[in-house]
């Protein structure tokens, strides 16, 4: 086999390993605040919905890295939607992937501690499925 096939498939090999989980970090407090309780959950996939079991029904404000910062929608932006109800049912809130303007105060969206699932909506509003259960770290 050439040479450069193998160097290429050796550097894009490496680069899926080294590819960083996307995460959001739930808070029980508002202003990201850790008194109460916070939960990180890890996860690959956007269109997937994503239940909150451990930290079901107490966030009160969040924070996300490494979403997808582009999608279908208008302004080509991707988005995270936060559900009160389990496989992303219920009331549904939503905020652009770019990792600013966080949610502060679940209580102002009217969902202070009623988040029981997530996801990312990449290319449409959509449950293409339930994800296993996330990685989580307290």
């Amino acid at each position: 086999m050439d040479p450069r096939v193998v160097t290429s498939l050796l550097l894009f090999a490496l680069r899926l390993a080294t590819t960083t989980a996307a995460s959001v970090h739930l808070f029980g407090d508002t202003n990201f605040g850790r008194r109460t309780g916070h939960w990180l959950f890890e996860f690959s996939l956007a269109q997937f919905c994503i239940n909150t079991p451990i930290f079901d029904n107490k966030a009160s404000s969040a924070q996300w890295r490494d979403l997808p910062q582009t999608g279908s929608f208008a302004n080509n932006e991707a988005f995270i939607a936060f559900y009160t109800e389990r496989n992303c049912t219920g009331t549904i809130r939503t905020w652009p992937t770019a990792e600013k303007n966080f949610p502060t105060n679940f209580a102002l969206d009217d969902i202070d501690n009623q988040i029981s699932s997530f996801m990312v909506w990449k290319t449409s509003d959509i449950v293409r499925g339930i994800a296993a259960d996330p990685t989580y770290i307290l």
